[in-house]
């Protein structure tokens, strides 16, 4: 653990180097795709097709995330599903009994091989140190 303030100033140095260096290479991406952008709208004005590249992107296109790239495009909405007819004559069976509870059939382990692996690993670690007494030191 850095005691001396040299120590610490030298870490915070270096932190802010890397959120400056972040920063400086998100710029340059977005400019890299401005012009990459730009350039394909100049090829579509030569093609005469000037208006669809140089539209606006519409209001609820999605933003850019903090990494500079587009997120992929969400699902399609699925299908309505019609409202069902109304029958003339009313329903007099009780009501379906909820369906219990059953796994999806996905095994937590797999293999042999990944119980063994798990074994280990609870081994290793030990049982949970929240279970033991506080200890004063």
């Amino acid at each position: 653990m850095p005691k001396s303030g040299s120590e610490l100033l030298f870490l915070a140095l270096i932190i802010g180097g890397f959120m400056l260096f972040n920063y400086f290479a998100q710029q340059l991406a977005k400019k890299a795709r401005e012009q990459q952008e730009a350039e394909k709208a100049a090829r579509g004005q030569q093609e005469g097709e000037a208006a669809e590249a140089s539209a606006p992107p519409p209001e609820d296109a999605p933003l850019e995330d903090i990494w500079g790239r587009t997120p992929a495009p969400l699902p399609a909405a699925p299908a309505p599903v019609p409202a069902p007819v109304a029958r003339a004559e009313p329903e007099a069976r009780a009501a379906p009994p909820r369906p219990s509870r059953k796994r999806t059939g996905t095994r937590l382990f797999r293999t042999r091989k990944d119980l063994r692996h798990a074994v280990v690993l609870m081994t290793v670690l030990g049982p949970c140190r929240a279970l033991e007494p506080h200890e004063q030191r």
